[in-house]
This record gives C-alpha cells, structure tokens and sequence, in this order.
C-alpha cells in the first residue's frame, strides 16, 4: 500500500516542485529539486491570465448544479422508493441506466439538441447537461438510503397532520444527512475538475471555467511555459483537495449508507 500510495503521490509532488521552478529550470531538470523557490508563476496566473474570475465561475456553476441536485434528487428517490406507484420500479430502472451511458455516446447528439432548443454555448445548457448528468446516482443513493428508514416516522408524521409535502421535507429529508454531503462533496469536486464537458457544451465560452481556461495555455504549438502550466495545476487543485481531507470520513460514510440493506 505504501508503494501503491507513492505512485499516486509522487506525480503530485512534482507538479508542486516544477510550479516553484522558472520555466528554464523546468525545461533542464523537471526532476531536481528548484535551486531557488520561486513564486513568479502564481503571480502570473492571477495577473496576467486572470483565473479568479474563472475560479468564481465555476465555484458558483458547482453550487447551482448541487443544489439542483440535492433538492431534485431526493424527491424522485422518495417518489421510487416509498409511494406505491404501478411505475415505481421502471423509473428506477429508467434512472440506473443513465449510470451506464458514457459521455462520448451523446455528446455530438447533446450539443445538436442544445442547438435546436437555441441555448447552445450558455450557462442554461451546460447547468441542464450537469444535472440530469448527476441525477441518476443522486438517485441511487438517496433511494438506496431511504430503504433504511423505518416507515414509522413517517406514519407518526402523518398522525401529526403533517401532509407528504412537509413529511417529506421535515423528518425524511434531515435524516437523509449522509447522502446529501456525499452528493456535494462528489460532485462538487467533478464539476470543479471537470474540463471535457465544460469545453464541448459551452466551445469557446467554456474558457470562463477554470480548467478549461488553464488549457489556454497549451495552446501554443511551439512555446509552452511548463512552470505556470503546474502553478495553475496546484492552484486549481488546491480547494478540492482541502475539501476532500476534510470531510473524506463522511464522503465514505454517504457511499456505504444503506448498503447492508
């Protein structure tokens, strides 16, 4: 595990080393240690390509879509797995499939769609493909989850006078706790990170993302200057990372809620 645990770390090492390195320095020894630590290419990240507003893009298309996602995705769960409908099992079905569908699949079919409905290259599109993107396995594990709650509360509800609507959002909804960080914190971090989807839905609009904004600097067929290439790497990487370590002993917890049952 520890040599397993070196491979998959020692490439972040020398991303971290090569971003405190000039370009020179990075070109010669990409594997020695920086002779002296420099900071120039983070400035430059900053100044000159202007990535906190990108940052701010996408931190705020991430919370969109997780709020879509974590008020959408439960309800449907709650629909399939505890309301006695005729449908119940084919719409979970309908949803499971959507697991198994890869991106490449659809992406020439998506983008013609988005052409025809006339929001091609906006904002609308891409927060739309995200969330019916993450909705299947939001609702595989809500759904999952819920099949653990005893039926009884919200019987108890009910006697109460508390009508589905509100059975729902009060006692059903705080109990689903697990799930629902385990649905920001996963997709929190793939929105963050994700460059492909970002860059065929929204074409040369996506460049307000980050991700897709650091890819400006590959552009260059001859001159590629390596150090703000992994400054910006670090950077972007830096928040989700933080974020993971964090809250990783409930992001495993969410995953493996309901699984015994």
């Amino acid at each position: 595990m520890l040599v397993a645990g070196l491979l998959f770390v020692s490439p972040c090492l020398l991303v971290l080393l090569n971003s405190l390195k000039t370009h020179d320095e990075v070109v010669r020894s990409p594997l020695a240690l920086p002779t002296a630590f420099q900071l120039g290419s983070y400035r430059y990240i900053f100044t000159e390509m202007a990535i906190a507003g990108p940052m701010l893009n996408s931190f705020l298309m991430s919370v969109a879509v997780i709020l879509c996602l974590i008020t959408i995705g439960p309800m449907a769960a709650y629909s399939i797995a505890r309301r006695r409908m005729a449908t119940g099992p084919i719409l979970r079905l309908f949803f499971l499939v959507g697991l198994a569908v890869p991106f490449q699949v659809i992406m020439i079919p998506l983008v013609k769609e988005f052409m025809l409905l006339g929001i091609a290259r906006t904002w609308a599109a891409l927060l739309l493909h995200y969330v019916s993107w993450g909705l299947p396995l939001c609702i595989f594990i809500y759904s999952a989850f819920m099949t653990t709650i005893p039926r009884s509360l919200e019987e108890a509800a009910a006697i109460d006078g508390c009508g589905e609507f509100m059975t729902f959002w009060r006692i059903v909804f705080p109990l689903l706790k697990p799930c629902t960080i385990t649905i920001v914190i996963f997709w929190g971090l793939w929105i963050w990170n994700d460059f492909i989807q970002a860059f065929i839905v929204m074409g040369a609009e996506g460049s307000q993302f980050v991700f897709v904004r650091l890819y400006e600097l590959l552009q260059d067929r001859y001159v590629k200057n390596w150090s703000h290439i992994f400054a910006g790497v670090v950077t972007l990487s830096l928040p989700v990372t933080i974020l993971y370590i964090v809250m990783q002993r409930r992001f495993v917890k969410g995953l493996t809620a309901g699984a015994i049952k």
